[in-house]
């Protein structure tokens, strides 16, 4: 190796990430960044306290102890134990909690000079951590007033129930503690996917207006019968998530709609794996291959993809900063021609 010789790491930055980071600094105002440069501790700890709140940190063992103490808290809290043990386990989490964030502060300062880069990663996880944390509330704000009182009106007996015959005051209010705090955990969205598949629970959940149980297949008729057949267009629709640091992908979350869905977001084949719907009659596929729909985007986008916001809402046809979902629609048609059988008679 002579000394002209050029030595790269393989962790330095790739020529691409240069340029994006010099055009980010040339293109943003000086105060702008420099705010942003003074609020990077900041941002880290709110990142970090998020990722709590919503079961995305690495190790979840603190996630169990913190919420382990609010649980007992609660349901020690009539007894001789609250007054010795309380104030000691407040104290501690409260050091706990100033350790850490001075620690994190002093370390962001001194030892870390963060590029804009990295500054605007930190907040777009932000976001999306956000996003998370109001996800139930934000899914359900289009309740109108009738729909809150019906809800309150079905709930209400079962409440009274409940508190009177079955369960204390203080185990229905921990109940209620360990579901809203568990809410965005793995577990809990599991649970609450089983549960969807019960037909009761459907049906409540349709009586209350949480859903719609009106079904759509995934396919439309495109003209009436006749001798030359009946001609369906199938339509499956596409959906990905953007994932920091991998972009965009097939993986959604576990509550969330599958990769290929129909119109009404029911999980459906892939066009690689797609399967006539009826096996007993005759089809016939008019194109060749599955074509993305460009009447969808509106002939925006070449790739037919519609962005969306992390709660899959707010439109947009170009791909934008807040933009952590997509949709597009896939569709080919086929004709259907009917058997039509005779009877002979001996």
């Amino acid at each position: 190796m002579s000394l002209n010789d050029t030595i790269t790491a393989k962790f330095s930055l790739s020529a691409a990430e240069i340029k994006r980071s010099d055009t980010l600094l040339t293109q943003t105002n000086p105060i702008v960044s420099s705010i942003l440069l003074k609020s990077y501790p900041l941002i880290i700890i709110t990142n970090e306290f998020l990722e709590f709140f919503v079961w995305l940190s690495r190790d979840s063992t603190l996630n169990v102890l913190y919420l382990s103490v609010l649980y007992l808290s609660i349901y020690f809290s009539d007894t001789w134990l609250v007054y010795v043990c309380f104030p000691t386990l407040i104290v501690s989490i409260y050091c706990s909690i100033n350790f850490y964030v001075n620690s994190v502060y002093v370390d962001v300062n001194n030892n870390e000079n963060p590029t804009l880069k990295d500054i605007l990663d930190h907040l777009e996880n932000f976001i999306t951590r956000f996003s998370l944390l109001l996800r139930p509330v934000c899914t359900h704000s289009s309740f109108t007033l009738n729909k809150i009182i019906r809800l309150i009106i079905v709930l209400s007996p079962l409440h009274i129930v409940l508190l009177r015959y079955f369960i204390s005051p203080k185990n229905y209010l921990l109940t209620f503690v360990v579901i809203i705090t568990n809410f965005n955990s793995i577990w809990l969205q599991s649970t609450i996917k089983l549960l969807w598949r019960s037909l009761l629970i459907r049906r409540l959940s349709n009586i209350l207006g949480f859903h719609s149980s009106n079904s759509k297949a995934n396919y439309k008729i495109l003209n009436g019968i006749n001798t030359g057949g009946k001609i369906i267009q199938f339509q499956i629709f596409e959906h990905q998530r953007r994932w920091i640091g991998i972009g965009w992908g097939n993986q959604l979350l576990p509550y969330e709609r599958s990769h290929f869905t129909n119109e009404a977001l029911q999980k459906t084949d892939g066009p690689a794996h797609f399967k006539f719907p009826f096996n007993f009659n005759q089809w016939k596929w008019l194109e060749e291959n599955w074509n993305v729909d460009p009447l969808f985007n509106k002939s925006k986008d070449i790739n037919g993809w519609v962005y969306y916001d992390n709660y899959w809402q707010h439109p947009l046809y170009t791909d934008s900063i807040s933009s952590y979902t997509r949709t597009r629609k896939w569709s080919r048609k086929a004709v259907l021609v009917v058997k039509q059988y005779e009877e002979t008679t001996s």
